[in-house]
């Protein structure tokens, strides 16, 4: 095997940094694999008004070590171009609003100026640069794919109850898919970060080199925990709280689960907590649901809180956040569809639950026995450390590079 130093561009479809959210977490895991394995890298990565990244901020020793330079895009949803795109074309909507000419303009720069061995494209909603990448760089292009993007957009349209919505919401579908499957034999290599989405791309006709490498957890960070700081019983949610799939499990266990909780334990609390919480979530005034936002620390939120419900039926991937309160020894209650792609034993280190009395039960079940939240929380961080290490993860990660 090759042992040669490695020179990376890593093209991200949002900041990797800081690493707040589960997105951004993955990207910064292997920003820091590439830079613990002694390779050299450099980021070029968008900085739009949902995800501003502001590099005068960053710590001088991270700007150093990845070079990251930016471009600014708007992505926010326009009504205008968002009905043009419906009626007078047939491209993905959700992809063409990444296409941006200061963004062709600062690559075909950078591409002219540094060869590179590996330029690696976070998002398949990159895609469009493709062409370009190809014509000024003879680098092996890898596309991680953090989720089959069509399958979520798919998942909103089927539960969604609005029938114009959602035949937008199919159609959104339809295109991302076409695009996103035609696409995936123009890479060189891709590698997901769970087993069903590699195989799920290799049923749609994939037969580049692939791999499935999960997101994890950085070890070397502070992963004690103490069941005698833990606010017990607590509810808690932690995930970015303007993604269409967490918003929309937000709002389910507001009606569906809590007044049955609440009513059964008047003293319980549900914390929300997220950035950029909608306007009406701020505004919420419900007993016992404590309205967070965006926490400083995440890890310590976690580590403050007992039982986090992961109630997901949207999205593709795997949930990051889930390993993380793993691996701070929470006890975890999820859909089949949040433990997706996560290894796990329903009743040893999770509990599943894909209804609302499932969900009630389950959390009820852990609110009146001790014993049992605790069983679960110390088995979740076992499996959590077991499988879901960086350092392990990150060598797979150099392997599948030199094997291109």
């Amino acid at each position: 095997m090759m042992t040669k130093k490695l020179s990376i561009l890593q093209l991200c479809n949002k900041p990797p940094f800081p690493p707040m959210d589960g997105g951004a977490i993955g990207m910064h895991n292997v920003s820091q694999g590439i830079i613990d394995a002694g390779h050299q890298l450099k980021i070029l990565s968008f900085s739009s008004n949902k995800h501003r990244l502001d590099i005068d901020k960053l710590p001088k020793d991270y700007i150093k070590s990845t070079g990251i330079e930016a471009v600014d895009i708007d992505l926010s949803i326009r009504i205008l171009p968002a009905l043009y795109n419906l009626l007078y074309s047939r491209n993905s909507y959700n992809i063409s609003r990444f296409n941006s000419k200061e963004m062709q303009f600062k690559l075909k720069e950078l591409l002219s100026k540094e060869s590179f061995d590996i330029i690696q494209l976070e998002s398949i909603f990159l895609k469009d640069y493709l062409p370009l990448i190809r014509k000024f760089s003879q680098a092996k292009v890898v596309l991680r794919a953090p989720n089959v993007e069509f399958v979520i957009w798919q998942r909103l349209a089927q539960i969604e109850k609005n029938p114009i919505k959602r035949f937008y919401l199919s159609i959104l579908a339809k295109r991302l898919r076409k695009e996103e499957v035609a696409a995936l034999n123009s890479f060189d290599a891709i590698y997901t970060v769970t087993e069903r989405d590699m195989q799920l791309m290799r049923s749609l006709g994939a037969t580049v080199k692939m791999t499935f490498i999960p997101t994890g957890v950085d070890v070397n960070k502070d992963l004690t925990t103490d069941f005698d700081a833990v606010e017990y019983p607590s509810v808690f949610h932690l995930g970015a709280l303007d993604w269409s799939p967490n918003i929309e499990g937000v709002k389910w266990m507001l009606n569906q689960v809590w007044p049955s909780l609440h009513g059964r334990f008047p003293k319980l609390k549900f914390y929300i907590a997220g950035r950029r919480p909608p306007q009406w979530l701020q505004e919420l005034k419900e007993d016992g649901v404590v309205v967070v936002g965006e926490v400083e620390d995440a890890g310590a939120f976690i580590k403050s809180k007992a039982i986090m419900p992961v109630p997901l039926f949207s999205g593709s991937g795997m949930r990051v956040k889930i390993i993380e309160a793993m691996m701070l020894q929470k006890a975890v209650v999820s859909t089949g569809i949040g433990i997706e792609g996560i290894i796990h034993e329903n009743g040893e280190n999770v509990l599943i639950a894909n209804d609302a009395t499932a969900f009630i039960d389950s959390i009820a079940l852990l609110v009146e026995n001790k014993d049992l939240y605790r069983r679960i929380a110390i088995n979740a961080k076992y499996n959590a450390n077991k499988f879901y290490s960086n350092k392990v993860l990150n060598a797979k990660l150099m392997e599948f590079f030199y094997s291109l």
